[in-house]
Formats: C-alpha cells, structure tokens, sequence
C-alpha cells in the first residue's frame, strides 16, 4: 500500500521498503479511515520568494558571531540514548515522564503514540540536527530585548510604503475570504492581515526548520544553549547577566515555561502526525517550531479551519490560513473590536507587546491607505 503526503521539498510515497522504516509506516498505517480526515500539510516554498524575510531574519536575529565555534559542541546532538540516559538531575528529566504518558494516552487528539515508537525517531539520522544559533536565541538572557528590538525594526520594515501597498493589495485580493471570516468570527479584515504579514510577509517566509528536532532540543540543551549565549556575550567586553540574581531565577522560570510547552507542542505534532500518517519528520517550519503563513504551533491546531471545504487543514493555503486566524483570535484570544478586546486577543497569538503593537499599527496604516 502506497501513501502519498505533501513535504516542504516534494511529496513521497512511504512504501515497505521505505527508507525511513517501521517507525514512519507505521504512522501511515494508521490513518484513521474516516471520509477525509483533516491533516496539516506542507506544499514547498520557493526559496526565491523567501528572500526578503530570510534575510531580514538573519540580518536582525542570527549576526555573525566571532566566537560561534564554541557553540556547536558535537554533545548537542539528538539521540536516543540523551532521552534514555538523561540524569534525574537534568532540567528536563521531571518532563519526560509526562511526554511519554500523554503520548501513548487514549484520551486526547490524535492517535496513541508508544514509547518505542517515539525513541525509534532518533534512530534517523535526520532527527539528530540541532539548530545551534536557532537554540541560542531562544535561551539567551536577552532574549526578551532582543525580540523587542526585532519587532522595533520589523515595525519599521513593515509600515514602509511597499509593504503597506502589499497589505492593501491583499486585502482586495482576499475580500471575500476575508469578510467571510469576519461574518463567521467577528475578526476584523485588517487585523488578520496584520498578523500574516508579521508572521510570515503574507506567506514570504514560513521556514525550514525541521519542527520535532526544534521542540526536542529546546526540552533537552536549554541550559548548555544559554551557556553559549553567555560566552557570546562575555567574549566581546560584557558582564555575565546570570550574575544577577534576579536574571537567573527569570530564566529559570522562562525555561520551566518553555519545557511545558514544548511537550503539549511534541505531543500534538506526533498524535496529529501519526492520525494523519504523516512522517512527523517531514514537517518544517520555523525556528521556534511555528507552521505555515499563520505560523501555528502544533499545540494550536485545535484553533485551525479547513477554509476551503476540502476536508484538510493545509496552513499554507490562503483559505485555511485566513480563517485560522481568525477562528483562533475569536477562540483563544476572545475577539473584540474595542481597543482592549482587540489588544488582548493579539497579545494570545504573541504574547509580546512590541508584537502587540506592531501588529495594530500595520492594521491601521493598512486601513488608512485603502
């Protein structure tokens, strides 16, 4: 039996003697056989069309550092034996137990996961890559500022004339998608428009990461990433932040935050992916793990919409996406169109308030120029 499903390179077909072994069929063996079962699907992106917002990643996020070869020691690996031999001591170990049991529990979305299916990932070797410099802006102890900076700059890129005109032009060209959105979830066009600039340029940049090696190595190397972080910035001239005492118990919190959402995050990619038979290792998306124009974590898509009737979710088509949005911000985010209603629902797609407010003012200059 032959399945085939969309990858952000080309679509395979996962035979018996597929290459990617038991482990992977396994999954597309079990599809649950209902009409056409929702899955998330993930066409290729031309990497052309990527470049304006690939670079203006790199160039904001990801600057050359002199001192990067400390910070890729061949121990950031993902294997099977970190999972099994991970010391009681570990930050991570007291989340693993939990991983493994919402995996393979009947309740929940999804198909059961076992453990063995799980560890058997990382005997591919496409499991073992980690995203160093990806990992290190995540654990830095500047994270926070720097992310501000970003959305500082992204704001300016963003209100610039040519980015304002795409956003109009958007706007027309996706009326009836939109106000259908509207009607159904009471979100105001401007505002999902606002929020899939900003998350991907209006499908731009998406990323192409791949989203379960993201979430493992953010549960397993949190703290060997921050000591990176660390000798980064004392190598040009800085004091260690983790001095202060206050900086450290805050990482430590933001660590134990990031660790729980990273298994709700595992457990929904691997259940979901499995019901579907998708190879969750197929599956790209950005740095942090976000999926398609509207940039969902997997722990979001119970928020999703099939848009177009097809009886898929496909976060990289426009009807899907639209309507994504705005059923999460109506779900999540409790929508309103009063000032602190609107605000609040923005703030549970990022919870960041440079997001917040870049996002309302693309809204309204977008608004203004129709």
């Amino acid at each position: 039996m032959n399945h085939k499903y969309i990858t952000p390179r080309r679509t395979m077909t996962l035979t018996d003697s597929t290459a990617y072994g038991n482990y992977a069929l396994a999954f597309v063996e079990h599809r649950q056989p209902i009409t056409r079962i929702r899955q998330m699907r993930y066409p290729y992106r031309s990497w052309k069309r990527s470049m304006f917002l690939a670079g203006l990643v790199s160039l904001l996020l990801i600057r050359p550092d002199p001192v990067a070869a400390l910070d890729a020691p061949q121990s950031w690996e993902l294997r099977k034996s970190t999972i099994i031999d991970l010391p009681r001591s570990h930050p991570a170990a007291s989340y693993l137990p939990d991983l493994i049991k919402r995996l393979a529990s009947g309740q929940g979305g999804g198909s059961p996961v076992s453990e063995v299916e799980f560890l058997a990932l990382f005997d591919r070797p496409e499991s073992r890559t980690v995203y160093n410099n990806q990992l290190i802006k995540v654990a830095t102890p500047r994270s926070v500022a720097i992310q501000n900076k970003a959305h500082e700059d992204f704001s300016r890129v963003f209100l610039a004339e040519k980015r304002v005109k795409r956003g109009v032009a958007f706007l027309e060209e996706k009326k009836n998608l939109l106000d259908r959105a509207e009607r159904t979830y009471g979100v105001a066009p401007k505002d999902i428009v606002s929020i899939l600039m900003w998350e991907s340029g209006l499908g731009e940049f998406t990323g192409n990461y791949r989203v379960f090696n993201v979430l493992v190595a953010q549960l397993l190397y949190l703290e060997e990433a921050q000591q990176a972080a660390v000798r980064r910035i004392t190598a040009g001239g800085e004091a260690d932040p983790l001095t202060s005492a206050a900086v450290a118990e805050r990482q430590q919190e933001r660590f134990a935050k990031i660790r729980r959402r990273c298994v709700g995050n595992l457990v929904a990619l691997l259940r979901h992916s499995k019901a579907t038979g998708v190879d969750p290792l197929s599956l790209h998306g950005s740095w942090a793990g976000a999926i398609g124009y509207p940039q969902f974590m997997p722990a979001s898509m119970p928020h999703a919409a099939d848009g177009d009737g097809d009886g898929e979710i496909d976060l990289h088509s426009w009807p899907d996406a639209i309507m994504s949005v705005a059923k999460y911000l109506n779900e999540r985010g409790k929508y309103g169109t009063a000032d602190a209603a609107r605000r609040r629902a923005i703030f549970s797609y990022n919870p960041i308030d440079s997001y917040v407010n870049g996002v309302i003012k693309y809204a309204e200059a977008i608004s203004k120029a129709r």
